[in-house]
């Protein structure tokens, strides 16, 4: 019979096996001083039940004791043990710190390689909850005692002998209490494990809802949606604390009834300890330290099982720490993949097909030649795949059919750090880090200079917008870069990208938030930076493209005309149409 549910620490799941071999092993030195030190603890406290035996019988009792001895050997016992425990708590805690800490370390690093496809699937409030609340809830579990299974068991056995010597009719009495713990274990570990899953589960969803309608206030506000998103959030913590305090009920029932049968025990104890002493086979003295130490019996036990209800809680979060890290990026280099020698910027796109899904292609069948130092326009209307098409150049993104080649090699073949060094990219959504600008910018090559940073500045016309600001280049930026205009976040980007030298830039639809002036020198600006570079620009506005070599129109995910500006013009067919809508419009707001 399983008494004390030793069968769920012998055979832990083995993601648990996992956590220790991957996380806690490293620290064992840590470990097995830890160990060392509860034994200590253990023992020192050892002698006061014997203690309380010769005071009993031999001080009070025969009166042929010394007092002085009781008090001395007391203090001695309590600064000893409690010298020992103060170190054992400093060791346990900065071992659980170390594992929080490589845990984190090892979630982040971790998201970091894994493809595009991943976060599109997975909500950031997830991720961080994983990150933070999982990792707290792991060191929780080794914080709380889970070092100690180890020196609980070994002081159990050391216990029950001592019992054993003093008297075998009264250690007798105490084992025959332990199948109830049996019991209960078998009770309440199952229902513990299903609910810590749904608390973990249901703290996702807050931490996710949490994140959109922070991240997303401006449109909250925008539609007079705080009352909603309030009540929303109300919802699922209201959720959350319910199953939290289902969890907690049953932890605390659980280490109830197991202080119960301690207790139990105990009174039968003092029961047939009383009756020996009418029977004038025991002392008063012994019974009293025979009592004293069933503690360090059942004291164990609790633990042992308190610990078990600490691993359920957590049993969720390891599951998840290693559902993440099992994750595989779906994009990675292949054995054998070559660094992408240095070459013009050569990019084709032959036959490719790409969809999110493998149900619902979003391109079709697309080819493109453009050769080293061209500079092309990628337009259309909206959800023609323009963004997707140059997500794909630096291998954000595999495609489905047909293959992309840099200088005449697959993009396949070449490791990812190579191509994606060769290619700058400004995406349509700025993203800046709560920084200075200065490091927003150098974010781009991290060794470079001052006046290096300052020249791409200059040449994506920040420059002098940052030198309005009072710390200049060391103006921190608030989360999101929410200091600046959209416009100004997108120079900022430009600058950032400009800063890598790339041979290959992609620019999608990054000037759409300025306005003409600014644009127009920008145009300016990057037609002389992209001189020697292959250039990708997609574009809802035409006259960012129209001093590109060749344009290619995209609808419905595929290639339906391409040209120059010029050429598509007398062709009277889309491009056409979307000029003249445009031109139309412009000449509205100036007349307007």
């Amino acid at each position: 019979m399983d008494l004390l549910g030793t069968r769920n620490y012998l055979t832990m799941p083995n993601n648990f096996i996992r956590l220790l071999n991957t996380f806690v092993k490293p620290f064992w030195p840590w470990l097995i001083l830890s160990a060392f030190l509860t034994l200590l603890t253990t023992i020192s406290t050892l002698p006061l039940p014997w203690i309380i035996q010769y005071l009993i019988d031999d001080v009070i009792g025969n009166k042929t004791g010394d007092l002085m001895y009781v008090l001395f050997l007391t203090l001695a016992v309590t600064i000893g043990s409690r010298g020992i425990m103060m170190a054992h708590q400093y060791v346990v805690t900065f071992l659980g710190q170390c594992v929080k800490f490589h845990i984190r370390h090892a979630l982040v690093a971790h998201l970091h390689r894994l493809s595009m496809s991943y976060f599109d699937q997975t909500q950031t409030g997830k991720l961080m909850s994983r990150i933070i609340s999982d990792g707290y809830a792991i060191q929780q579990m080794l914080s709380s005692g889970m070092v100690n299974i180890f020196t609980d068991f070994l002081t159990l056995i050391v216990i029950i002998t001592v019992l054993f010597y003093i008297h075998i009719k009264l250690a007798l009495i105490t084992i025959l209490v332990l199948p109830c713990y049996a019991i209960t274990h078998k009770a309440f570990a199952g229902r513990m494990r299903k609910t810590s899953k749904k608390v973990r589960r249901k703290t996702d969803e807050v931490m996710a809802n949490l994140e959109g309608s922070i991240s997303g206030v401006r449109v909250v506000k925008s539609f007079v949606k705080e009352r909603y998103e309030s009540d929303q959030f109300k919802k699922k913590v209201t959720q959350h604390f319910k199953l939290n305090m289902t969890q907690n009920v049953q932890g605390t029932l659980w280490n109830a009834i197991a202080a119960l049968v301690s207790g139990v025990g105990g009174a039968f104890v003092l029961w047939y300890g009383g009756y020996l002493i009418q029977a004038e086979e025991l002392t008063i003295g012994v019974l009293l330290a025979f009592y004293a130490y069933t503690a360090y019996v059942f004291d164990p036990i609790v633990n042992l099982i308190s610990i078990n209800v600490t691993i359920q809680r957590a049993n969720a979060a390891i599951d998840r720490l290693f559902e993440t890290l099992d994750t595989e990026p779906l994009i990675r280099d292949e054995p054998g993949a070559i660094a992408l020698p240095a070459g013009g910027g050569h990019v084709q796109f032959e036959e490719v097909t790409f969809g999110y899904s493998h149900l619902a292609p979003i391109l079709h069948q697309i080819s493109m030649d453009v050769g080293p130092g061209m500079k092309v326009g990628i337009v259309g209307p909206s959800g023609a795949g323009k963004s997707t098409l140059v997500k794909l150049i630096p291998r954000l993104y595999d495609v489905d059919a047909g293959g992309i080649s840099i200088d005449g090699r697959d993009i396949r073949h070449l490791q990812l750090s190579s191509i994606r060094s060769r290619i700058g990219m400004v995406p349509q959504e700025s993203t800046l880090f709560s920084a200075t600008l200065a490091d927003n910018i150098r974010y781009g090559r991290l060794d470079a200079s001052d006046e290096e940073v300052e020249d791409v500045a200059r040449a994506a016309n920040i420059h002098d917008f940052i030198m309005t600001l009072p710390d200049g280049y060391n103006t921190r930026l608030g989360e999101q870069g929410v200091k600046l205009s959209g416009g100004q976040k997108q120079r900022v980007a430009i600058a950032r990208a400009l800063l890598t030298d790339p041979q290959i830039l992609i620019l999608d639809d990054c000037t759409s938030s300025l306005d003409s002036q600014t644009e127009a020198k920008i145009q300016t600006t990057l037609h002389h930076v992209l001189k020697d570079r292959t250039g990708f620009i997609v574009a809802h506005r035409l006259s960012s493209v129209a001093l590109c070599d060749r344009i290619y129109v995209l609808e419905a995910g595929r290639i339906v005309e391409q040209g120059s500006h010029d050429e598509l013009l007398r062709t009277g067919q889309i491009y056409s149409r979307m000029h003249e809508q445009q031109y139309r419009g412009d000449m509205e707001m100036v007349h307007g």
